[in-house]
């Protein structure tokens, strides 16, 4: 008996060891070295943590162990006081004013009408788009002429209006080529500037990239005086990941309407939010990520005022 015990508080011990380190990454995550971009990666996915935290509690109960559960209280307290917030709803309410959708239709897309057709049917004013080729150009334009008569495309990026556009900027934002813009809309009271984005992709060992052009967008954006902004797009980072942070410190990103952390990637099963909607000057009514329509993204869809 005394084996038996002395092997459930053994075991008992190696569950609280594993949920400490687990409160511990979600709390001091940023200390980690980011090689090859694999911090960014890591930040990506902290909130399933709270997957293994809970794996962990029910490993606590069936070895009796005490000092297990209380160890992992504590790194479900340190989880649910870091990623509760964002979990729940929370939402202003009012009417809206202005609405924005957005979606990475994934290049070559032969449904890229039909994707641009469900949009439209939720009736936003704005529709923004990434990864255009020539194709989904051409048959997004068919789809939505008639109903957003203003556009601005600029490369694989584009964004199509029923409210007049009566400026625009394209954008490299240190990629070398140009994979966003901003357009400004006629909005009545005072105008309203959209910026539409796909940043560049991460993989192992490339991420430079998407860094830079996220600094950039920062700094444009710290430049950018306009009273009401809007910035839409595939961002290709987490709210998590450390380089996303420093433009949460110019522009805000509203939690989900609906209780969830409103992950968009990949459509079929989303493990991680990669779309974003941010603003600055305005109050976010409503924040949705839409269902599967035949992208490899979710797209989105905000309600300003």
């Amino acid at each position: 008996m005394s084996n038996a015990r002395a092997i459930r508080g053994t075991r008992g011990l190696a569950v609280g060891v594993l949920a400490l380190l687990t409160g511990a990454l979600i709390l001091w995550h940023g200390l980690l070295p980011d090689v090859g971009g694999a911090a960014s990666l890591i930040e990506t996915f902290l909130p399933w943590l709270g997957g293994a935290i809970l794996v962990l509690g029910v490993a606590a109960v069936l070895r009796l162990s005490l000092l297990g559960g209380i160890c992992v209280a504590v790194a479900a307290a340190i989880w649910s006081l870091t990623f509760g917030p964002a979990f729940l709803p929370g939402m202003a309410t009012g009417a809206t004013s202005l609405t924005v959708a957005s979606e990475n239709i994934h290049a070559p897309n032969s449904a890229a009408g039909a994707i641009a057709a469900d949009l439209a049917a939720k009736n936003p004013d704005v529709i923004a788009l990434q990864e255009l080729d020539a194709a989904s150009r051409t048959a997004v334009a068919a789809t939505l002429g008639t109903k957003y008569p203003y556009s601005q495309v600029v490369g694989t990026v584009g964004v199509w209006s029923r409210i007049p556009i009566t400026g625009e900027k394209k954008l490299d934002l240190g990629l070398g080529w140009d994979r966003a813009l901003w357009v400004e809309l006629d909005t009545p009271g005072t105008p309203t500037r959209v910026y539409a984005v796909h940043l560049a992709s991460v993989r192992p060992g490339q991420y430079q990239q998407r860094d830079t052009m996220l600094a950039n967008l920062t700094a444009t954006l710290k430049a950018d005086r306009s009273p009401r902004v809007v910035v839409v797009g595939d961002f290709n980072s987490a709210s998590t990941d450390r380089e996303f942070t420093p433009l949460t410190h110019v522009v805000h990103e509203a939690s989900q309407s609906d209780l969830g952390f409103g992950f968009t990637w990949p459509a079929e099963f989303p493990i991680a939010r990669l779309d974003h909607a941010l603003t600055r000057g305005m109050t976010t009514v409503t924040n949705t990520v839409l269902p599967d329509n035949g992208s490899d993204h979710r797209g989105i869809l905000v309600g300003l005022r």
